[in-house]
């Protein structure tokens, strides 16, 4: 093979480290090395990488504000397909190598969760607002691929926690893990005997399990239960390692990159940013009771339609009202909104809304060393037009940020405090956890340690320091074998 491109979610060297993946780290070292910058949490590391573009050009934020019967709500629909109504799906660089005369595969690279129709294969991932480890007919190209993941239970996704599969104990999460990787490397095996590439773009979720277990793995627990899970999970993190140490012996690619979209560090404290503005007067709470009595219907409702069990509704946080507020951060993502006439708010200019963001993240900055938060985040306005440019399907445009908030490596804007700016995070990972469920963001969170890597005789052209430069030399590379 010509090129592998081999894309691990999560991948830093923090959770390079934690998981002991060390056939990769071996790899990894004897290749050009680079630490691409990144907009965490903000811009998807995936669709810079595969677009050559940021989110502000292609509206791939992680989590976005839209508008649904008068409320606001956010939306995770920010993958592919959102990229493809922004620039065209002929620029993602496999429609332009597969332009050029190669054959390109694409098999579960996370967000690109639609088929990619004019390359050779393609499997949809999970990510960009599709949460589900199956793949039907309607998410492969050509169709007949699916017939090559048809199993009892297809577990391509390897999607886990609250909203997806959430384990009984140890050894159902086991089962569970070493389901994944044989049908994940099988099926791509049968896939490349029946369509052969020149080009393949590999995806794995694996190393996502530091979202959830990173704090365990980076300690020594005397809890009997913690220490059998933390074994069980550095038995099946070798058993990965060695796949992909054997998947890339088998293709010997002439240029191999390995890719990540981000790293993945210890989550120590929950930043709740709503929080902050409603300690400022910029947003209220919503009414605690009629919250919960919702939330309450909602998971009758969910269980009677076949949930297997309770636990698998999270635990409730105070919640906030967006339609009324000046400004609002959606959460997930490390951005502010001013509540302008995109949404419930007054119509304001580009420069009127500017000028509020300025005085917003002021007052938010005087707030915090006031109080002592300072150390936790910063603020940093952002001058736009309102929208992106969806330049091929206008309708697809999403409204743009208007303060970036910078937060400390190892804190989170994931709405999970009770009522204050900042809280611990304390996972605990006995027997408890198993009954109670756990959220995808656990003990771990995004980081900025994100991990590049090039191997073949390109060094030269090869430009490790952003994802859209990744993107450039991806194309750079295939134009001069």
């Amino acid at each position: 093979m010509k090129t592998l491109i081999l894309g691990i979610d999560a991948l830093g060297q923090k959770s390079l480290e934690a998981l002991q993946l060390n056939k990769l780290e071996q790899k990894i070292q004897l290749c050009k090395r680079g630490n691409p910058v990144i907009d965490n949490v903000v811009s998807r590391g995936w669709a810079e990488l595969y677009s050559g573009k940021t989110a502000y050009e292609t509206g791939a934020f992680y989590q976005v504000p839209v508008m649904d019967n008068g409320r606001i709500i956010p939306s995770q629909s920010t993958g592919s397909a959102k990229v493809a109504q922004h620039i065209g799906e002929d620029q993602f660089f496999w429609n332009r190598l597969q332009a050029d005369g190669w054959k390109v595969g694409v098999f579960t690279l996370p967000s690109v969760a639609n088929p990619q129709r004019k390359i050779t294969f393609s499997v949809s991932a999970t990510g960009g607002g599709n949460f589900k480890n199956k793949v039907t007919r309607e998410e492969v190209h050509p169709e007949e691929l699916a017939d090559l993941a048809n199993y009892i239970d297809v577990n391509l996704g390897f999607r886990h926690g609250y909203g997806a599969f959430l384990p009984d104990n140890v050894e159902h999460l086991e089962q569970w893990i070493r389901d994944h990787l044989a049908q994940h490397f099988f099926t791509l095996e049968l896939a490349l005997e029946k369509w052969p590439v020149d080009c393949l773009v590999f995806g794995t979720r694996f190393v996502t399990l530091a979202y959830k277990f990173i704090r365990l793995l980076a300690s020594d627990p005397a809890n009997t239960d913690e220490a059998a899970l933390r074994e069980m999970l550095l038995r099946v993190s070798s058993d990965f390692d060695d796949y992909i140490a054997k998947f890339i012996r088998q293709i010997d690619p002439e240029h191999l990159f390995i890719l990540s979209d981000h790293g993945n560090g210890p989550l120590d404290f929950h930043v709740n940013i709503n929080e902050l503005l409603h300690q400022i007067g910029e947003i209220n709470h919503k009414p605690w009771m009629p919250m919960r009595i919702r939330r309450l219907a909602g998971k009758i409702k969910r269980t009677r339609l076949g949930s297997k069990e309770w636990h698998q509704f999270p635990p409730q946080f105070p919640a906030y009202s967006l339609e009324t507020s000046k400004s609002f951060s959606i959460g997930y993502t490390d951005l502010i909104y001013i509540n302008d006439g995109r949404f419930t708010g007054p119509e304001m200019s580009n420069d009127e809304r500017y000028d509020r963001s300025c005085l917003l993240a002021a007052k938010l900055k005087a707030y915090t060393v006031e109080h002592g938060f300072e150390q936790f985040v910063n603020f940093e306005p952002l001058k736009n037009e309102g929208y992106t440019q969806a330049l091929v399907k206008p309708e697809g445009r999403v409204p743009l940020p208007d303060i970036r908030c910078v937060l400390a490596e190892g804190c989170a804007n994931l709405g999970r405090t009770h009522r204050s700016i900042v809280e611990r995070n304390e996972p605990t990972f006995g027997a408890e956890m198993f009954r109670r469920g756990i959220f995808a963001e656990y003990s771990g969170c995004k980081t900025t340690d994100v991990i590049a890597a090039y191997s073949g005789p390109e060094e030269d052209n090869v430009d490790l320091s952003s994802l859209p430069d990744i993107y450039s030399s991806i194309i750079r590379v295939m134009e001069r074998a």
